[in-house]
């Protein structure tokens, strides 16, 4: 059986990634990266362990899902490169501050897959700064590495030890796949909001937002819906005290 290792946060992304997976004859070990001051923590991992129940119980699974080995972030070991490379990408480039953790984490795994998929923003850093080289894998499916002989140092340094298998795809295109596949019912309980109000999403943490402008406003209570749409109609004025006022006003 092929090992497969992957990043899996309980979210769309990573769980459409594993889902590929699901029929396909090979054992598959996740990882999670532990934040432990982030209020979603409890959420993913519960999302995790139910849709692993789900998966192995599911009468075409064909893959093998190891336990879910979890790890602090402070617990990995410090690179001082990696960091300055994600430091110099981050001059002109905003991008998660995870993807410096989880650079320093890749390098320790290796052909590490790390499921983000083409309206991401690290997917534009990449374009950027660099290029990518397709694989073609009759099992696993294709995915991507970085192009190492035209992409610049800092990018090989933050983005050049994984594999991308889901590059090519948005979160519409992995809703059709999964209701064609009838695997529906398992995205949906997929868990992406980082600050959660009555253990429901939020609509205005970045993950929040981010789901809900790719097209999948239907994971939303109204309240996130509405709670979204005033926070959007005030960004333009995000810099002054009084956006922070209203941010926190529709927090509560």
């Amino acid at each position: 059986m092929e090992k497969i290792h992957l990043l899996w946060t309980g979210g769309w992304d990573s769980t459409y990634r594993i889902l590929q997976l699901a029929n396909k004859p090979v054992s598959i070990q996740p990882y999670y990266l532990l934040e432990c001051t982030r209020k979603s923590k409890d959420f993913e991992l519960r999302a995790i362990d139910i849709i692993t129940k789900d998966i192995r119980q599911h009468p075409e699974t064909k893959c093998v899902i190891s336990e879910l080995i979890s790890i602090k972030i402070e617990d990995i070991v410090k690179n001082p490169e990696i960091t300055d490379a994600y430091n110099e990408i981050l001059k002109t480039n905003f991008f998660g501050s995870q993807y410096d953790w989880l650079a320093r984490f890749a390098v320790t795994v290796k052909n590490l897959e790390l499921a983000i998929h083409e309206d991401d923003k690290a997917s534009s850093i990449i374009k950027k700064y660099g290029s990518l080289i397709k694989k073609q894998d009759e099992l696993i499916g294709d995915y991507y590495v970085l192009n190492q002989d035209v992409s610049t140092e800092s990018l090989i340094k933050v983005f050049g030890h994984y594999r991308f298998p889901i590059l090519d795809a948005n979160k519409l295109a992995m809703k059709r796949w999964a209701e064609e596949m009838n695997y529906i019912d398992i995205m949906n309980k997929t868990w992406f909001c980082h600050l959660p109000k009555n253990n429901k999403p939020c609509g205005i943490c970045n993950p929040c937002m981010y789901t809900i402008e790719e097209g999948l406003e239907y994971r939303f209570s109204k309240g996130a819906l509405r709670r979204y749409h005033v926070d959007k109609a005030a960004r333009p004025i995000k810099n002054t005290f009084f956006y922070k006022v209203v941010k926190k006003i529709i927090s509560l």
